[in-house]
């Protein structure tokens, strides 16, 4: 009897076993499809930090003594990649992703950051940005609306007719929408720092530069800053007009993040390799002298055509690989030219 329990119990064990041989061999394999041609790096930068790269976008991997904070976490197709590959930094979790701005190459692994248990914090505006992002459509829609409305309560006066239309014009607003996001994320307002037992870390917001408010990260003890997208190393910036980020702006924040450097300050830009402060200022006065240059065409009463037309502003830079990135020269050129009409207007 007992004999025939032992091999019962001996028979139900190896059929479990090869169960969950076979959940475990089935989970790598839906891990591995759905990861296919997701390659996340890791390097390290000082003992405690690392920076993770995608696709030529970075983030940046801070190893506490309790747990582990990101700083921004790519799209959502690499953030599964990258959560893996930050866990296997340290024996403690990743807690905390933090937010430099709304894109999403940065952001748009939010949700999977919040379903697997991880914090996600971001300035309050960039939430607003998030979800601004992620409803264009919606409140492209809505804008028409309104126009429409509002046209027929011109025609409409003060009559019921029209007091109906301005009733229906006020509930069609971005307030009356809900707000929330698909995933869970506490928000703060101002710059703020976190002590830990083996670093503090300074968060500070730039606003109207790359989108109307980024923020940046300084690793006081280990001298390192995250800048986010405030910084493309060795590429022309990509400006967000239509979230209010200005070239004045975003030179701006370049005085704020020079300002925190020495000569031994690592930086991780929001894409290229690592840096040094010699190379942001250096990628400073590359803005600064494009600028000018199409400021100067423009206000020679230069058209657009003609300002593209002149290679000799870009020509040192696309010469180095700067127009090879996100953002090609001429629209580089373009949106130079658009801040010039913004500052300078022209009279009719």
């Amino acid at each position: 009897m007992n004999r025939r329990l032992l091999y019962t119990v001996f028979l139900a064990f190896i059929c479990t076993a090869f169960l969950a041989a076979q959940e475990t061999t089935q989970e790598s394999s839906d891990s591995q499809s759905q990861n296919e041609g997701v390659f996340v790096s890791a390097k390290k930068i000082k003992d405690s930090l690392y920076y993770l790269t995608y696709k030529n976008t970075n983030a940046v991997a801070f190893l506490g003594r309790d747990y582990t904070i990101l700083i921004d976490g790519f799209d959502a197709k690499a953030a599964p990649k990258a959560l893996t590959t930050a866990g296997r930094l340290s024996l403690n979790p990743v807690r905390f992703l933090i937010n430099t701005h709304h894109h999403k190459d940065h952001t748009g692994g939010n949700g999977f950051y919040s379903q697997s248990g991880v914090t996600v914090l971001c300035n309050q505006q960039v939430y607003n940005n998030i979800w601004a992002d992620v409803n264009a459509s919606e409140l492209q829609d809505l804008k028409s609306q309104r126009a429409e409305l509002s046209n027929a309560m011109k025609s409409a006066g003060k009559s019921e007719k029209g007091k109906e239309l301005a009733t229906k014009y006020n509930t069609l607003s971005e307030q009356n929408i809900d707000r929330a996001l698909s995933y869970s994320a506490m928000t703060f307002f101002d710059n703020f720092s976190m002590n830990l037992v083996n670093e503090t870390i300074d968060f500070k917001n730039a606003t109207g530069a790359h989108t109307s408010l980024d923020v940046y990260a300084y690793f006081q003890n280990n001298n390192v800053l995250a800048t986010g997208d405030l910084f493309f190393n060795g590429k022309y910036p990509f400006i967000d007009e239509d979230f209010k980020g200005s070239i004045e702006g975003y030179l701006k924040a370049l005085n704020q993040l020079i300002a925190l450097c020495n000569n031994d300050t690592v930086i991780v830009p929001g894409h290229g390799p690592l840096a040094s402060k010699s190379d942001l200022e250096s990628y400073k006065r590359m803005l600064e002298y494009t600028q000018k240059g199409v400021q100067m065409d423009y206000l020679l009463g230069k058209s657009l055509e003609e300002v593209l037309a002149n290679k000799s502003i870009t020509a040192n830079f696309d010469a180095q690989g700067y127009g090879n990135g996100y953002v090609k020269t001429s629209e580089y050129v373009r949106m130079l030219y658009r801040a010039a009409e913004k500052r300078y207007p022209r009279r009719k």
